[in-house]
């Protein structure tokens, strides 16, 4: 347990399972005070549970960041509680594969709506409580796909680019306001769901990650530790930035 975020009230969005719960866990046991959100009911009280069990401070809620009403009454939740909001982390996120000549117009909307619709609409109802404080770091998940595009991920690749566009936007119109904003992209990572189908696809691993710089997936945790620092005051004069870790190599890799 530390205290890099001793206090501070921290909105995650996503955060029952995988990445989300790794940045959940770790902000956590540096004192964050914790609200988090995420569809999966089951899962996000797992999460809790386990979290209230070490000492960490948390308030789960079932919901959609996709629908506007609910992010509203979420974060009026939290203002209403504590007076104020910290840090925003947005982690929702869904891909669905098909070529841009035959992805569908489902496919599409439901890709823009959980990727990028779910973090505007967040940083937008948190960013007049963080200026009315003349402080607060926004935090979105992006992915390498979205720097430089990912064949038969199209639909996902340019909701990401969104995705970091956004925030930079939101550095440079917020920061005058103390707000900074930033995103990551965390390259291809160690979770249950990812391990589960490489390992279902022999030899799949072994051709991505010979791809990527470290030759290697990155681990939840490891991306957790760059959220926390983005969340921390240890990264108070960064923003409006892209932390790109361990993506796939634009350049040839020998095989």
């Amino acid at each position: 347990m530390g205290d890099r975020l001793a206090d501070k009230v921290v909105l995650v969005t996503g955060g029952a399972q995988g990445i989300g719960a790794a940045a959940t866990r770790r902000m956590g046991a540096e004192g964050a005070l914790l609200w988090v959100c995420d569809l999966d009911a089951a899962r996000l009280a797992a999460t809790a549970e386990e979290l209230v069990g070490t000492g960490i401070e948390i308030v789960p809620t079932v919901g959609d960041v996709s629908d506007v009403e609910f992010v509203r009454s979420w974060v009026d939740a939290a203002i209403a509680w504590h007076g104020r909001i910290d840090v925003l982390y947005n982690n929702v996120g869904v891909s669905r594969g098909g070529l841009i000549g035959e992805l569908s117009d489902e496919d599409w909307r439901l890709q823009q709506r959980l990727t990028l619709d779910t973090v505007f609409f967040c940083t937008r109802a948190v960013l007049p409580h963080m200026v009315a404080r003349r402080r607060g770091s926004i935090i979105s998940m992006s992915s390498g796909a979205g720097i430089g595009g990912q064949y038969n991920l199209g639909g996902y690749a340019a909701a990401k680019a969104g995705v970091i566009n956004l925030m930079e936007t939101v550095a440079l119109e917020y920061g005058p306001y103390g707000v900074r904003a930033n995103s990551l992209t965390p390259g291809p990572t160690a979770t249950e769901p990812f391990r589960a189908y490489h390992a279902a696809n022999p030899g799949a691993e072994a051709d991505l990650t010979s791809g990527l710089d470290l030759r290697r997936l990155s681990t939840p945790e490891e991306v957790a530790n760059t959220v926390l620092w983005l969340a921390s005051d240890e990264s108070s004069n960064i923003t409006g930035i892209c932390v790109r870790s361990n993506i796939r190599s634009a350049s040839a890799r020998p095989r």
